[in-house]
């Protein structure tokens, strides 16, 4: 499909509609109680208001966006941030120059940033994390979308061979390997010497997926093109052979086999093959193309009860849910993602608490290690309510999304 079609119509798409304005009303409500970044604070809002703008021209939105975006800006020179893309400042200026790009608001002179990450990545070794969230191939997000200024080019140079010092050849291709430093602690206790980890969030898939947008914007591009080629055969001879629905574990490490896991953007496979279909589309692989969407096709669908969703957020919820097999609906026009896509919008409503949390919305998480789960206000981009009016006004309006980069779901058509 050349063109994003409304995937949302009639009564459904109103009742979407008045979700994601109560959403607006609540965060507009929460003034000062916000941090900066894209993933949990003012920077991930400010995408909301933008979107509103694009459906709603001249309903004060533009305003509040530029707002939040600036708020979130005056954080680079006040806080002491992370170098990351979903909670630090790396995710601010691609903020910056995604809402830009919008015409959202103008851009300041981001060659002091784009500066100190060239200095970053130049680092050997890299030992920092190589993930979306938290690591390297976040920082390549960054620097994709500054091309094709010539700092963005040496950065993304720098990270594909970052990414290349870091790659192990296993099997009939190429991964990444966790070390158990970098393994959060409530999965030590199973892999206590480390993991190859499959996810979207925090492992192999959205690593192929970067590397691949690199070589299509042809920096690096034989490096890149056969880093993400290897990359995508190890995701694929891991795929478990008896498991519909969920083909791709969370993790594997040598002497521990794979297990199924749950639906989500961050682990499991709506995520995984929403990374390698980039991958595919990138490469121009019609191969992997037909075989991700076999996989891809399964998984949506995958029977509710099976799915392990609880909330509604973007990460590892129904919204998510949607929004991702929206993506594939709107690339391949095949039905079966159409109705999975409005399947998992209609239970995003349906977990509405009208007049609760924030905007209707909690989400299941634990603050901490040491707590227990619980339905926690959220009002975030990646877990809260932020996210899942994001993904219903992709669903109700014409036209593509302007964030979803942040979760390497930007499939190329």
């Amino acid at each position: 499909m050349a063109e994003w079609t409304t995937l949302l119509k009639g009564p459904l798409r109103e009742r979407a509609l008045l979700t994601v304005e109560e959403i607006a009303g609540a965060l507009r409500a929460r003034q000062g109680r916000e941090g900066p970044s894209l993933s949990n604070g003012l920077a991930g809002m400010a995408f909301l208001f933008a979107e509103l703008e694009r459906g709603q021209p001249h309903h004060g939105h533009r305003a509040q966006a530029e707002r939040l975006i600036l708020e979130a800006a005056s954080a680079l020179e006040e806080q002491p941030l992370p170098p990351s893309l979903h909670g630090g400042f790396v995710g601010i200026a691609w903020s910056l120059a995604r809402l830009g790009a919008m015409g959202m608001t103008s851009i300041d002179d981001m060659e002091e940033i784009d500066e100190v990450l060239l200095r970053l990545v130049s680092r050997r070794p890299w030992g920092a994390d190589y993930d979306l969230v938290v690591g390297l191939a976040g920082l390549g997000v960054y620097a994709l979308e500054r091309l094709p200024h010539p700092l963005a080019v040496r950065c993304l140079e720098e990270i594909v061979d970052r990414l290349e010092e870091r790659s192990i050849q296993v099997g009939p291709g190429l991964s990444w390997w966790t070390p158990p430093e970098h393994v959060p602690p409530h999965q030590r206790a199973g892999f206590p010497e480390g993991y190859f980890n499959l996810g979207a969030a925090h492992g192999v898939s959205a690593v192929v997926a970067l590397l691949a947008l690199i070589a299509r914007a042809g920096v690096a591009e034989r490096k890149a093109r056969e880093l993400s080629a290897g990359g995508a055969r190890w995701l694929l001879a891991n795929v478990l052979p008896d498991s519909p629905g969920a083909r791709f574990p969370a993790c594997t490490a040598p002497g521990i086999p794979g297990q199924p896991c749950r639906s989500a953007w961050c682990y499991g496979d709506p995520g995984v093959v929403v990374c390698l279909l980039v991958t595919a589309r990138a490469l121009s692989d019609l191969e992997l193309e037909r075989t991700t969407l076999e996989i891809a096709r399964e998984a949506a669908r995958r029977p509710v009860d099976q799915t392990e969703v609880r909330d509604a957020g973007l990460c590892h919820g129904a919204a998510g849910l949607g929004h991702l097999y929206n993506r594939l609906y709107q690339v391949s026009g095949e039905p079966v993602f159409k109705e999975a896509a409005t399947s998992w919008f209609v239970r995003t409503l349906e977990l509405e608490r009208p007049g609760e949390g924030v905007g209707g919305y909690f989400s299941w998480q634990r603050l901490s290690e040491r707590e227990e789960f619980s339905w926690v206000p959220d009002a975030t981009l990646l877990n809260g309510a932020t996210g899942v009016a994001l993904a219903l006004l992709a669903a109700c309006h014409p036209f593509q999304p302007g964030w979803d980069g942040l979760l390497m779901a930007a499939i190329p058509s």
